[in-house]
Formats: C-alpha cells, structure tokens, sequence
C-alpha cells in the first residue's frame, strides 16, 4: 500500500478518508489526491465501498453534491450519462436523476432552470402540460402554482399573466379554489400581500369594499380586516390618514367600547331632600330608597333630583308619577334604566341534507351497531341547492341612563364553505351542486363526489376502478376487486374479493373472505362481521364482532355490542382495541398488538444514521471552509467559485439536520402517544389471548372487565371504573 501521508499533503480530513479507506480494503489511490476535497474523497470512497463505477464522477471537476447525484444514481442502475456532466449544476441533475427514476428522460432539458425541471418532472407524472408556460418564460414558482391549480382542476388560466409572482398565483390559486370571485383582486395593481387580504376577507364573506383600495397598505387592509371581523364600524378607523398602527390603536379602542357594561356591582348613593338614589357606576340604573313610602314628594323635587343625578334617559315616568302620588309598591322603586346593547346573530348555513350521516349510527338495545338499517350517506342531483348563506345581522346599540350611546357589534360572519362538486352564484349566498352524487360536510368542506351504483359485483359483470365512490346495492362475489378514489358502501354481503378505497368501506352485512381476498381504505372499515378477512385501515376498524381474520387499523378497531366478540387471528392497532369478549372458552389463539415500537424504533434508527452522516457531511465542509479562510485573504475567496460552493453547502447542511431534528421530535411524540395505547374489555377475556404493547408481550388468563395497559416492561391488568 503507498504511503499517503506525505507531510503537509493531505488535511487532517483528507488524511481521514484516506485511513477510512485502507480500513475498507478498497483503492485509495483513485481518490488520495491533493485536489479532492475531503467532502469529495468521501463521496468516492462511499462508492468504491459500494463497488460501483466511481470513474463517472472520480473527477476534481465535479463538486461533491455533483458526484452524491452520479452515485445516487449508479446505485439505482440509472443511465448517468444522461447527467453526469461537470457543466451541469447538481440541482438540475437531481431533477434528471429523479425523473429517470419515474421512467422521465429530462436530459434533453438539461439547460433549463432547476426548479422549472422540478415542476415539469412532477406534472408529467401527474398528466399535466405545462409546456405553453415553460415556452412563455414562467419562473418555477410561476409554474408550481399553475401546476397545483391545475392539479385540483381549477381554471386558472385566465387569471395568469408573466407579470404575477408566483406568490401572487398562489392568492388567486387558493381563491379559486375556495369559490371566490378572484377578478375583484386578480390584478397587478395589488401587491400580493394585499390579494392576500382581500381573499382572506371574501372568503369570510366580509364587505371587502371596505378596503380594497389600493391606496390601503396590506397592513392597513388588515386592521380593517379585522374589525370586519368582530363586526364593528370601521368607518371609525378607516380613513387613509391613519397609519396602520394607528388604525390598530382606534380597532382596539373601538373593541374595548363593545364590550357589555357591567349591569350590577358597586353603586353610588346620593341624598336628596326627600329620598336617597343609588346610581349603579356602569350608568345602567337608578334606584330612589323612599324614607316614607306613601307619603307624596313634590314633582319639582322628583325631576330636580333627576337633573341634579345627570340622568338624561331611560326615566321610567310611571315610576315618576308614583312617587309624586305616593302610591309606590314598596320603599325601594327603579327610577331609571339603561338598554344594554344587543349584538347580531352570527351569519349561519343552511343545508339541504343530513349534515350527520356517519356520525350518527343507528345503535341496538345490547350496544351493537345497526349496519343494515343506518343511513350511511346521502345523495343530491346536479342543479340541486345543497346549501344557502344567511349574512350574519346588525346588532341594535343601546345606550346608560346618563345618555352615553353604547355601540354594538354586528354578529360575525362564517367562511365560505371550501370543496368541490358545487358552485356558488353570484348572490355569494347559495350553493348548487354541479354534479350527481354523493355529498359530505367535514370541517366547513363540502364535497359532492361522482357515484357509481351497482346491483351486484360478480365475475360475470366484472371489476370496477371508479373515480369517486361506489355503492353496491346487492352483493359482492368471489374473486372480483373494487377499487375508488372515495367510498364504497355495500349493502349485501362479500365474499373473497379485494375491495380498495381512497376514504371509507362500509359494508353494510360484513365480510366472510374465506381467507382470501382483502380490503384496504385509506379512512374506516366498518362491517356488521369480518370472517378469515384481512382488513387494512387508515383510520379505524369498527364491528359488532371479529372471527379468525387479520385486522389492521391505523387508529382503533372498536367491536360493539353486548354479545360482540373478537376472536382468532391478528388484530393491530396504534391506539386502541376495544371488545365486549376477546377470545372464546376453547381458547382460541388470538393475538393483539398495539403501537408499532419496531417500525418507530426502525425510524429512530435512520433518522439517527442520517443525522449523523449529515454531521458528518457538515463537519467535513466547515473544515474546508476554514481551510479557505485560512489560506486566502477575503478579496480572493469570496470571489473563489469553490468557497461559494462551500457556503452554499454548508447552508443546505444546516437546514437538514433541522429538518431531521423535526422529525425525530414527530417520532418521538407518536412513541408518546403509543405509551398511552390500551386493550379494554368490558365482558369476558379468554385465556389463549396474547397482548403485545409497545413490543412487550403478555399471555392472558380468564378475566372479566379489565383493561390491559404497558407499565415500562410489563403488562398490567386493570378492573374498568
């Protein structure tokens, strides 16, 4: 082996690589050159470990997020030599090498943009062309917004002109999607910022006239925004001679003179000749503490005292008159009264449709769910109003018996409602669907999607792939599979067939698979039974009982019901499985398994791996970088192409190993949550049961109502309150 330690030949760093590569056993002298970096050398050294062809990027020429690209990609088997070129900077090989990946051959591309490869790569694999924007000269950040428009199948392109930032496309993007009417804002009088505000406010159905002046800072606009808001007068605030700190100034004050008066609490007396008044400080009452109740007082006296007090309204002349008669009820009498003000009622929807489908099962007298007779979603037709808007009302003012006038607020507004398969007309009030099928409200979205109906699924009609949700009138037989973007509702039964779907199955009569077959949703699996099924589930897996199958839930599996019972085979869930009986008197092998410790313990593990070669990474580009410092006077590197490089690279270092300490955290908090995870029976649980928590294991014995947790390397029993 040649001595590669030649005094003053190689850094400390260099000098390691070298070492780590006679360690290897592999060929140091391609790499053990003064002109590689170590950074560099590293790079080689990874790919002659690796035994792959480093004489594609064993080049000084190439800096060394270059040669990790060409390594990347030799690893993948990739044609390289579609990229691997000194004049191509690693971003934009990043983007060739990752469009190879997909089957996408960019090198013909090589000269444009990084970022304006990225969005053609991402919308060629999403169907999407963007080629009349690339040829018109969009920026990537153009581009991204015009792709994810396009995308969410939102019309954009009348919208778009070269003199929009992207940012700017991203305000009209979110408006159209959002069902706004864009033209009030889409212009390039606006700063984006400003676009921002005005959409912010219509989609809040705020009176944006308000403010939409151009002559508004976005600051301004915002203040005025939020006044809108709460339901105040910002014509109190809203005159362009206020600064916008001033204008929060004024807001606050304004919002601090809406709030309700104190109606009791400390009052003041005052001693009249003929009686005693006790005024409350918030202004809203008077009462008069007659000495001789009976006895007349002079009408002089009475509206004296009144004057004297600074009452001014709300006298009650009735009680006026009494006093000067002397025909009072009692010694203490109301004398005068303010009128709180009223706020309005909040601007409120109004649906055309159970808003409450699946939140609302159907529950029998033992505790089960009625899967055949609840109502699992509703249908609307194209041209149907689904929804319509009521504006939120003014409030009425009131006013302090000294006559102060106290202002009210009118009642604030709702934001419209996001989704798809609907459009708003003009009134901005009424909703209309624009399609057949099935609707859904979750968290102020509404979404009619297309549905399919079908009497029955059987070899003889065939597959179904549906964008959209599907619904089974009848049964679903062997050997068929079912596959949609959104639900798919079974009334009869299935058998060994492959159900997929993009949200929730509901089958209305269960599933007996006969070991064959499967469903898999990226939402819930809800089913009157599962037998020899295999289950996959996103969400939750839900039941009123469970045989012999292999369930898995991404949240919880719930099985209902007094008699309902889960017995044999796998059930695995993060959270949560709960049942009346777990097993049966034969003692039929059940296993359950909770959390997923191997798969976060995997995760630890390579986060932690590659934060440490990332630490590495960056270890290795400070100390070339003080190298630099050390040997150049700043006039020479800060001009110095691989000094720049190095900077760069170190930023780009950074910004990783925050990312990776972000998602270590993320891991660290779903192992949290697992800790909490738990088996409850609330019936019998049968000896031949094993319970898995967190990768501890524990075989059950005869036990009734309890619920099983982890304590550390345990598991512990425990009688439910």
């Amino acid at each position: 082996m040649a001595d590669f330690a030649k005094e003053n030949q190689f850094t400390p760093d260099q000098q390691a690589e070298i070492d780590a590569g006679i360690k290897d056993n592999i060929d140091v002298s391609i790499y053990a050159k003064p002109e590689f970096l170590a950074i560099q050398m590293h790079e080689i050294r990874i790919g002659l470990v690796e035994q792959i062809p480093v004489s594609y990027y064993a080049d000084s020429r190439y800096d060394w997020f270059q040669m990790e690209e060409i390594r990347k990609g030799l690893e993948m088997s990739l044609d390289v030599s579609k990229y691997a070129d000194p004049n191509i900077s690693f971003d934009r090989m990043r983007q060739i090498r990752k469009g190879l990946e997909a089957g996408i051959d960019l090198s013909d591309k090589k000269n444009m943009a990084a970022g304006v490869l990225q969005q053609l790569r991402k919308a060629t694999l999403e169907h999407i062309d963007l080629s009349v924007y690339i040829n018109n000269g969009f920026d990537e950040d153009q581009l991204h917004q015009i792709r994810l428009a396009k995308k969410n199948g939102v019309d954009i392109d009348s919208y778009v002109i070269p003199d929009f930032r992207g940012i700017s496309i991203r305000e009209i993007r979110l408006g159209l999607e959002h069902h706004i009417d864009v033209s009030v804002y889409a212009s390039r009088e606006y700063t984006w910022q400003q676009m921002r505000e005005i959409r912010l406010g219509l989609e809040k159905h705020l009176d944006v006239e308000q403010y939409k002046n151009v002559l508004y800072s976005w600051q301004q606009m915002r203040e005025i925004r939020y006044g809108l808001e709460e339901g105040m007068d910002v014509s109190y605030y809203r005159s362009f001679m206020y600064t916008a700190k001033l204008m929060r100034q004024r807001r606050l004050d304004l919002l601090e003179k809406t709030k309700m008066p104190i109606q009791n609490g400390e009052a003041v007396k005052k001693r009249f000749s003929c009686f005693d008044m006790l005024l409350n400080q918030s202004g809203m009452e008077a009462i008069v503490i007659l000495p001789n109740p009976g006895v007349p007082i002079a009408q002089d006296e009475v509206l004296s005292a009144i004057k004297e007090a600074d009452i001014k309204k709300g006298v009650d002349y009735a009680v006026v008159k009494a006093i000067c008669d002397g025909t009072t009820s009692g010694d203490i009498v109301t004398l005068a009264k303010g009128v709180m003000p009223q706020a309005g009622a909040d601007g409120w929807y109004e649906f055309f449709f159970d808003t409450n489908v699946k939140s609302n099962p159907v529950l029998m007298e033992d505790g089960s769910v009625d899967y055949q007779n609840a109502k699992w979603f509703e249908l609307v037709k194209k041209g149907q109003t689904v929804a319509v808007y009521h504006e939120a009302q003014e409030g009425t003012p009131g006013y302090t018996i000294m006559g102060e006038s106290l202002a009210t607020k009118k009642g604030k507004e709702k934001p419209i409602l996001t989704g798809s398969g609907f459009q708003i007309l003009e009134d901005k009030k009424t909703y209309i669907a624009t399609e057949n099928g099935k609707i859904e409200l979750k968290d102020n979205r509404l979404v009619i999607s297309s549905l399919l109906v079908l009497d029955d699924v059987t070899s003889a009609t065939g597959n179904v792939d549906f964008d959209g949700s599907i619904y089974v009138r009848g049964n679903v037989g062997q050997g068929v599979s079912i596959h949609a973007t959104r639900d798919v509702l079974v009334d009869g039964y299935t058998e060994s067939s492959v159900i997929e779907a993009g949200g929730d199955i509901i089958l209305k009569k269960g599933n007996n698979a006969s070991g064959r077959g499967f469903l898999r949703a990226n939402g819930d699996v809800m089913g009157m039974f599962f037998e020899s099924a295999r289950v996959w589930a996103g969400g939750k897996v839900s039941a009123n009982y469970c045989l012999r199958s292999e369930i898995h839930a991404g949240t919880r599996i719930e099985i209902s019901g007094r008699n309902g019972v889960l017995a044999g085979g796998l059930a695995q869930a993060q959270n949560l499985i709960q049942a009346t009986n777990i097993g049966n008197e034969a003692s039929l092998a059940t296993r359950l398994v909770l959390g997923n410790k191997d798969k976060n313990v995997q995760m630890q593990v390579d986060l932690q791996g590659r934060e440490k070669k990332v630490s590495q990474e960056l270890r290795l580009l400070l100390n070339a970088y003080q190298e630099f410092r050390k040997k150049f006077e700043p006039v020479i590197r800060n001009v110095h192409p691989t000094y720049l490089k190095l900077e760069d690279a170190i930023y780009t270092k950074k910004t990783e190993l925050e990312e990776l300490k972000k998602r270590k955290d993320a891991v660290e908090k779903e192992q949290k949550k697992q800790k909490s995870a738990k088996v409850v029976v609330t019936g019998n649980l049968y000896s031949g049961v094993s319970v898995e928590i967190n990768g501890v294991i524990w075989r059950s014995e005869p036990m009734r109502n309890v619920y099983l947790v982890s304590r550390g390397n345990r598991i512990g029993s425990l009688r439910n309150v």
